[in-house]
Order: structure tokens, then C-alpha cells, then sequence
């Protein structure tokens, strides 16, 4: 399952120009800046590197604000398109601009599969990988996590950051325990339909405060903290389960866009060279034109990285 936005399309665009009119809380910058939406065709490798390394997956479901990509074959028997208004209960949430609000939302797709998992555009496959990289002998599930530590104060920081501390708050609230954690990895993440369900009524108010955030808002329920927090340190569930710490190059990289284009390139040599099993790309270059020199690295490295299209692109 993949989350997608095309926020060079004239009607997104006019859409988020009326919403940020409208919005009495004006958002700060980043939740609102052109980067969060900007397509970079990642959508187009991220498919390429899921059929060439974990062939073994059934469906691909896309979520949308009702655009669909140019080359998406919409025909294909193993893909979905799946509007924000087929998901989110409440009409009066949309239009939405916060992916933090849509991912609440996704176990609630039409005939999802009860464990599915869950890709943001920017991250990748690369290298072979099968189901037991997600599901363990025990039948749980590893759960990935960068040696960062968690945010851990609401008040300070970039706004992702506050969110990630107002939900580990609530998972505190949840277990009345305190202790340091690491922050989830931005890779490929397992999730059971049913426990998210089950989540969304222990937290309703939670849940439904995030989703009518139209922009990305401190106070937002981030799930994937929730989610991996919950399950880890349930009594009767944490022994299935398994964390990982993502400190070998080999199992994950992760690459922050920036304008420094020859340590961009340095940073997609030492992908190409490592291929890792898990890779993030995330934009964070700012609002510059499409030719770049770091857009046209990234360009470069996606297609050589992976040449060959999969069956969900259009014939030409």
C-alpha cells in the first residue's frame, strides 16, 4: 500500500491555496512547503524495487486525493486506487494535506488484507527480501528503529517532532511506563488492520482530533509510533514481537535531499555500492525548480538503480 500526491497538479494546488486561506491556525512552514507534495516519480521505483524484490505480495492499493499518475496502469488486476473520500468517515476533513491524518485511516481500505504493508513513496526495496523480514518465527512481527531517540517534548522542535512526542505521551498514558525510546524507522512498515481498529477506539478522541488537522499539527497521533509502542509493550502480546535497530548500512540508508549536490551524489554511490535492504529518500530540498542538480541526481540514480519498468507502468 503506497500514499501518493502530485502537488504540481493546478487543481491540488488551487485547493491547498483555498484550505491555507481558510484555516484559522496558519501552518507553519514545513507542513505546508512544496517539497511534502512534490513528485519525484519516487511512486514509479518504489513499485519497480516491490515486484523486483518481494514478488510474493498480492495487491497494491494507492491512496490518493483522487489523482492518479499519468503512467499507472489503473487496468492492472493487482492495483487499487484508493480516494481519501473512500476512508475518512467524517466529509468535513477534506480536503486533507497531512499524511499524518490519512495513515489513521488506511485500515479501513475496501477488501485489505488484515496484515498489509505500508510504503511511503520515498522508500524502497533494495535487494531481495522476504516475508520473514517482517514476520517473525513466532508469529509476530519485527519492528524496525533507527538509534535515534524519540522526541520526547511537545513544546519544542519541528512540528513531526512534537507529534512523535505527543504520541509517545499517549502510549505512556496507555501503560503508565516511562523509558527512553528509539524512533521508527521510515521503512516499509507491517501493520494488522484489526489492532489499528482496535486502537482508533481506545484513542478515539485522539484519532479524530488528528484527522480533521488539515496541515500537520503538533497534537497529531502519529501511527507508527503508536502502533509500534503499543504492541512492543503490551504484557500479553511483546513476546511474538521483535525490535530491530537499523544501524548497518547494509539494512538500511536513509538520504535527506539537500542542496549540496556533490554530497548527494557521494550519499546514491554509497546506496548503489551497499544496495540495502531498506532505503528512504526523503524530500527535504525546499522549493527549487525541476532541474536542480540534486532532482537530476535522484532522477539518475532511481533509473539506474532500477531500469527496468515494472508491469504497473503503462505500455509507451
Amino acid at each position: 500500500m503506497y500514499t501518493w500526491v502530485n502537488g504540481a497538479d493546478p487543481k491540488f494546488q488551487a485547493q491547498l491555496q483555498k484550505c491555507l486561506q481558510e484555516t484559522s491556525a496558519s501552518p507553519t512552514q514545513a507542513s505546508a512547503s512544496s517539497q511534502r507534495f512534490r513528485d519525484n516519480e519516487e511512486l514509479r521505483y518504489s513499485l519497480r524495487s516491490l515486484e523486483a524484490f518481494a514478488p510474493w505480495f498480492r495487491m497494491v492499493h494507492v491512496v490518493t486525493n483522487g489523482q492518479v499518475p499519468q503512467w499507472l496502469d489503473t487496468l492492472h488486476d493487482r492495483v487499487s486506487i484508493v480516494t481519501h473520500d473512500m476512508i475518512f468517515p467524517n466529509k468535513s476533513d477534506l480536503p486533507t494535506f497531512n499524511s499524518t491524518a490519512i495513515e489513521l485511516h488506511l485500515h479501513k481500505i475496501p477488501n485489505l488484507s488484515t496484515k498489509f504493508l505500508y510504503f511511503n513513496d520515498d522508500c524502497f526495496l533494495g535487494q531481495a527480501t522476504s516475508r520473514n523480514a517482517f514476520v517473525t518465527t513466532a508469529g509476530g512481527q519485527y519492528f524496525y528503529f533507527q538509534p535515534i531517540p524519540l522526541h520526547s517534548n511537545m513544546n519544542e522542535g519541528l512540528v513531526h517532532d512534537r507529534a512523535y512526542a505527543y504520541t509517545q505521551a499517549l502510549v505512556e498514558k496507555l501503560w503508565s511506563r516511562r523509558h527512553p525510546r528509539l524512533l521508527p524507522a521510515h521503512a516499509p512498515q507491517l501493520y494488522d488492520r484489526d489492532v489499528i481498529a482496535s486502537l482508533e477506539k481506545m484513542t478515539h478522541d485522539e484519532f479524530r482530533e488528528t484527522s480533521s488537522h488539515k496541515f500537520r499539527s503538533g497534537n497529531d497521533l502519529v501511527l507508527r509510533v503508536l502502533y509500534s509502542f503499543f504492541i512492543l509493550e503490551h504484557p500479553e502480546q511483546r513476546n511474538m514481537h521483535e525490535a530491530k535497530l537499523l544501524k548497518n548500512p547494509r539494512d538500511y540508508s536513509f538520504v535527506a535531499l539537500g542542496s549540496h549536490s556533490w554530497r548527494m551524489r557521494h550519499m546514491f554511490w554509497k546506496i548503489q555500492t551497499l544496495r540495502p535492504r531498506f532505503f528512504c529518500i526523503n524530500d527535504d530540498l525546499g522549493d527549487v525548480p525541476a532541474d536542480h542538480k540534486t532532482l537530476h541526481y535522484l532522477r539518475t540514480f532511481l533509473r539506474s538503480y532500477f531500469p527496468h519498468p515494472s508491469s504497473f507502468e503503462m505500455s509507451i
